[in-house]
């Protein structure tokens, strides 16, 4: 926002859950699911992981699937959430306790300092976002995949775009609460079922960094072979 650079383009990248000011930035990349233009571009950051890992970690997970404790959950603070993953936990705890291995809600005794060591010893995990997102998808749902848990989610509402639907638990509002764990349930009681969800595959296109990296630089290209005052957008509506 420096004076200095007022009459530059202004190409913003936003890497949480924000949603671009179209009146401050000509141009904008970020998770939400909208169209504006050439002025937007659609950038999920999780294509920044290493998603051939999660590959390689399933498979290994695999050899050895069984885990000996039920659920668990890490969360830091209630703060900016809508409620809605603590109302599932606590509907879920009415079949069996869920650790709470984070800073809020802690009843193991201790805070969790290795994530993914702490996950590993879970047959599902709660990996659901602060709340509902548009386009939004953070590391936890990945963190579940590579510990080798079934990832319960809530989140990007269409998360399914980009990831298995069948490698996961997918909740979507409060009257999907019920149904889900009762699905959780047959799951925890099934070993052929629970093995089924963990052999699944969980990236349904293990290509889509390659594509979405090549749609980017189409995105940057539009925007620079254009002259500085033909590029400009915040000024020059369509």
């Amino acid at each position: 926002m420096n004076q200095k650079y007022k009459d530059s383009i202004k190409i913003a990248l936003y890497s949480e859950n924000k949603i671009p000011d179209f009146s401050v930035d000509d141009y904008a990349m970020a998770q939400a699911h909208i169209n504006y233009l050439d002025r937007y571009f659609k950038y999920p950051s999780f294509i920044w992981r290493n998603l051939k890992s999660i590959k390689y970690w399933r498979k290994k997970i695999l050899k050895n699937p069984m885990r000996t404790k039920f659920c668990c959950a890490i969360i830091s603070n209630n703060i900016s959430t809508d409620g809605f993953r603590l109302k599932f936990i606590d509907r879920l705890k009415e079949y069996k306790k869920v650790d709470m291995g984070g800073r809020y809600n802690n009843n193991i005794g201790r805070r969790v300092r290795d994530i993914i060591k702490f996950l590993s010893f879970y047959k599902f995990s709660i990996a659901m976002e602060n709340s509902e997102g548009d386009g939004y998808i953070s590391e936890k749902i990945f963190n579940s995949f590579i510990s080798g848990t079934i990832p319960i989610y809530y989140g990007d509402y269409m998360v399914d775009e980009y990831i298995n639907p069948k490698s996961f638990i997918l909740v979507k509002n409060e009257r999907n609460i019920q149904e889900k764990i009762d699905y959780i349930k047959k799951i925890d009681k099934d070993n052929e079922k629970y093995l089924k969800i963990l052999s699944e595959s969980v990236i349904l296109n293990e290509n889509i960094p390659y594509i979405i990296n090549r749609e980017k630089f189409n995105f940057f290209f539009n925007i620079f072979e254009q002259e500085t005052n033909r590029a400009k957008r915040i000024e020059n509506e369509y």
